[in-house]
C-alpha cells in the first residue's frame, strides 16, 4: 500500500502534467495577474510544482513562486483553487472567460456567399489599386478590361491613391480593435489563430467581425445549454 507521502507525490505529478497540457492559457494568466509577467515572458511558462503553500513556475529560465492564500489544507483542494484563482486572474487583466480556439475562414461550409464575396472584392482592390501603372496602357488590368469601358481607366486611376489609402486606413484600424478583442478572449500574437483573425479582419473588415461574433455566441449558447 503506498505511503502518503507517494500519493501526496503522484498526486501532484497528475495535477502538474494535466495543468502544462490542457491549461497552458491558464498559467499564463496567472503569471501575468499575480507576478506582473508579460505576454512575451509567459509565452512558454510551466508548472513545475504545487504544495499545499505555494506554486512554483518555469517562466523564460526564471524560477517564480506564486504563494497561496490561505493554504490549501490538502491537494484534493487545488482543482477548486486553482479554477478559482483563473477566475480572478480573467478579472485583474479584464479579459472572458469565452476561449477562442478557431479561425473560421471565409469559406467554410455553410457560411452566407457574402463573406467569401466581400473578402475577395476587398482583397482584389488592394492588389489592383496598389499601383497606379495598373490602370495604364500595357498593364494586364487596363489591356484586358479597363480599355472596353470608355473612361472607365481614368477615372480608377485618378481615385487609385484615395481608395487605396482610405480602404488600409479603415482595415487597419479595424484591426486595431481585433487585435483587443481577441485578447481579451486569450489569443496573442504568439497563436497561430490570432495571424489568421488579424490578416483576415485586415483583408475583408466586417465580416470576419461577424465570423468571431458567431464563434463567440456559439460558446455561449453552449455553456448555456450544459447548464440544463
Amino acid at each position: 500500500m503506498a505511503t502518503p507521502e507517494a500519493q501526496d507525490a503522484a498526486t501532484k505529478e497528475r495535477i502538474v502534467k494535466h495543468m502544462n497540457a490542457d491549461h497552458a492559457d491558464s498559467i499564463r494568466r496567472y503569471l501575468e495577474a499575480f507576478k506582473q509577467k508579460s505576454l512575451y515572458q509567459v509565452r512558454n511558462a510551466r508548472l513545475t510544482d504545487v504544495s499545499l503553500n505555494d506554486l512554483k513556475f518555469d517562466c523564460g529560465g526564471q524560477q517564480l513562486i506564486l504563494p497561496l492564500d490561505p493554504p490549501m489544507k490538502t491537494l484534493r483542494e487545488a482543482r477548486e483553487r486553482l479554477v478559482q484563482m483563473d477566475k480572478d486572474a480573467l478579472q485583474a487583466l479584464g479579459r472572458s472567460d469565452i476561449p477562442i480556439n478557431k479561425y473560421i475562414p471565409p469559406y467554410a461550409p455553410g457560411l452566407h456567399f457574402i463573406h467569401l464575396l466581400n473578402f475577395t472584392q476587398c482583397l482584389l482592390t488592394y492588389i489592383v489599386f496598389s499601383r497606379k501603372a495598373n490602370f495604364k496602357p500595357g498593364s494586364l488590368v487596363h489591356d484586358h478590361l479597363l480599355s472596353r469601358v470608355a473612361g472607365f481607366g481614368e477615372f480608377c486611376l485618378t481615385i487609385q491613391p484615395y481608395l487605396f489609402w482610405i480602404m488600409i486606413g479603415i482595415h487597419a484600424t479595424e484591426t486595431v480593435f481585433m487585435a483587443r478583442k481577441l485578447n481579451r478572449h486569450g489569443l496573442t500574437p504568439y497563436d497561430g489563430i490570432w495571424w489568421a483573425w488579424m490578416g483576415s479582419c485586415f483583408v475583408e473588415g466586417k465580416t470576419c467581425w461577424m465570423r468571431l461574433d458567431t464563434v463567440i455566441d456559439e460558446k455561449l449558447k453552449d455553456r448555456e445549454a450544459k447548464k440544463h
